[in-house]
């Protein structure tokens, strides 16, 4: 928009969502296409961008006009998101200065995989702390469920609110068209033919999930084998405590015949019965071990048991997210978090079908 169009809204433009009144959301198709580019490379990765443009009044209405993205150089990995830096953002100062000359940064976009349109307290708490420095909306895509949406952020209650709909823009865009040169962006295309050679990138980033994918299989073997484990010392405890009940009743009955040999001698061996009192009273000190093997094994079985309490199994089937998951267990996703706590997942996309989850208790 240049400064003659400031007060003429654009005549072509395509609608996504619905539009309702109040502030309206104008995004350009080079900035559109380019952010949609961003969020398919390296799938499976968290990102951000920055959103420029500038935000201006029309008839009465507040428009806002997105006519740039700027790529989330110099991320960290925090509180379970992926943050803009104050080195990111001293970068996105100089893209402005070099390509989007008069603008300046009014929102920010962030790729979530498999997370749909899920406002995680960690954007609400990063929202929270720069929206001082420009950032009015927050366009949230998910490029595996192929599911975006824009939210506007009410000062007054700190928290987004959700803008049902958005234009699309077209018109000259020299900016965005030599920054997108300038950073072109490596999509992922499905290959038609098997015998395509990946790229060292895409290897790269194939080792990485095979490695993840092989430690999720480890650690549900381990628990497999942990839980055969505790099968079998219950089985053994058990095995242990008949053992010792037959030894008993043999020891009962071999103490009944010396107790009918010791009663023939009794007549002639004055001191045979000390003797044989002092054998059966050795009954009830081999009783008392029995009584303490079962109470042994009964804690250990009631152990087992309230560990199995605290969460159930969940297989995970074709088409399942953790968000789609979460919303079927629970009819809602605040326990997403909780589950890859739970299950020690740092990425909610690599899940795989037959994958077992632990799900915790309602």
């Amino acid at each position: 928009m240049n400064e003659e169009e400031k007060t003429v809204l654009p005549a072509n433009v395509k609608q996504i969502g619905s539009i309702t009144g109040g502030s309206r959301i104008y995004m350009e198709d080079y900035a559109c296409t380019y952010l949609q580019q961003y969020a398919q490379c390296e799938p499976g990765r968290e990102k951000a961008a920055f959103l420029v443009g500038k935000c201006c009044e029309i008839d009465g209405e507040e428009i806002l006009f997105i006519s740039g993205v700027i790529k989330g150089k110099y991320t960290v990995r925090r509180g379970g998101m992926t943050e803009l830096t104050e080195k990111s953002w001293q970068y996105a100062e100089k893209q402005l200065k070099m390509y989007f000359e008069g603008l300046s940064v009014v929102g920010w976009a962030y790729i979530q995989p498999g997370f749909e349109d899920y406002l995680s307290d960690s954007l609400m708490d990063y929202q929270r702390r720069y929206a001082q420095k420009g950032l009015n909306v927050l366009f949230l895509n998910d490029p595996t469920e192929k599911i975006s949406s824009f939210f506007k952020w009410d000062e007054e209650s700190e928290t987004f609110m959700a803008v049902k709909g958005y234009l699309v823009y077209y018109e000259k865009n020299e900016g965005m068209h030599e920054y997108m040169l300038e950073n072109k962006l490596k999509t992922v295309v499905k290959e038609d033919t098997a015998s395509a050679e990946p790229t060292t990138d895409e290897k790269l980033t194939r080792t990485v999930r095979s490695a993840d994918s092989n430690k999720n299989k480890v650690r549900a073997a381990e628990q497999k084998r942990l839980s055969n484990l505790l099968g079998s010392v219950s089985f053994v405890m058990l095995l242990v405590c008949f053992v010792m009940g037959a030894g008993l009743i043999r020891s009962d009955e071999r103490i009944n015949v010396l107790e009918h040999e010791l009663s023939l001698l009794q007549s002639d061996l004055e001191g045979v019965q000390s003797v044989f009192a002092s054998q059966n009273g050795e009954p009830s000190t081999e009783t008392s071990t029995q009584a303490t093997s079962v109470e042994t094994t009964t804690m250990v079985q009631t152990t087992l048991e309230s560990k199995q309490e605290e969460y159930v199994s969940y297989t995970v089937e074709e088409g399942d997210t953790l968000l789609k998951i979460c919303k079927n267990e629970y009819g809602n996703g605040d326990r997403v978090e909780e589950i890859m706590e739970l299950n020690d997942i740092d990425d909610p996309s690599r899940l795989y079908v037959g994958m077992e989850l632990k799900l915790p208790q309602e």
